[in-house]
């Protein structure tokens, strides 16, 4: 019995060190996009950053499936990986999100979180890289951290109340990391965690959870 139970916390701990090695590689790349002038991009350098970004994309995902070989009681990440319901799927999460996010804007009165302010500086300082982190990189490192390695290492065990749990926890993380001041506009972002982790969790595809943050994304640079 003190076996089993001293496995399992090393598991725990084992999966929780590659959650944070994937999460510094996340903030390394977030250093390179969002302050190219510090590192002298030319084209020699942007070639080096998109090498090294596909790395630590495939590098993430293979520490993600390797989990899933572990335990995947939800059925994450199985074939078809396609299909026009989990497309249709995301589509939806993204229509309910700006549904939300205009409901929640019209309840805190507006404005401008203090991520977004800090955001719009570092757009017009970076140039086009930042749009690369902002719509691409971004979301896939942060739908594997946040629904992908969270969801599977706390909210492993399938059951109804496990899905809502996960769904609004991890939410929740998703908004703190965004909005660690507690501000009204936390629940702008607690409320895109949440529709994202509920594409996941639906669609049990985290291509799919990626595919609307890209979306939702994309109109902060359009």
């Amino acid at each position: 019995m003190k076996v089993t139970i001293v496995k399992k916390i090393g598991h725990y701990l084992f999966y929780l060190i590659e959650l944070a090695v994937v999460i510094e590689l996340y903030s390394t790349l977030q250093n390179f996009y969002f302050y190219p002038s510090v590192f002298n991009f030319g084209h020699a350098e942007a070639f080096v950053l998109a090498f090294f970004t596909v790395l630590v994309f495939w590098f993430a995902s293979f520490l993600y499936k390797s989990q899933l070989a572990d335990k995947n009681e939800w059925g994450f990440n199985q074939p078809p990986y396609f299909s026009w319901w989990k497309l249709g799927g995301s589509a939806l999460g993204f229509l309910i999100m700006m549904a939300l996010y205009t409901l929640i804007m019209s309840v805190i009165g507006g404005g401008t979180s203090a991520n977004q302010q800090d955001l719009d500086t570092l757009q017009q300082a970076a140039g086009p890289t930042y749009n690369v982190m902002v719509v691409f990189v971004g979301p896939v490192c942060e739908e594997l951290i946040f629904r992908g390695f969270a969801i599977n290492i706390f909210f492993n065990n399938k059951s109804r109340w496990v899905k809502w749990i996960a769904i609004v926890a991890s939410g929740f993380a998703f908004g703190y990391v965004h909005d660690p001041t507690f501000s009204p506009f936390l629940l702008v972002y607690w409320m895109m965690g949440c529709v994202l982790g509920w594409v996941y969790m639906t669609t049990r595809d985290l291509r799919y959870s990626m595919l609307t943050h890209i979306m939702w994304n994309a109109l902060s640079v359009i």
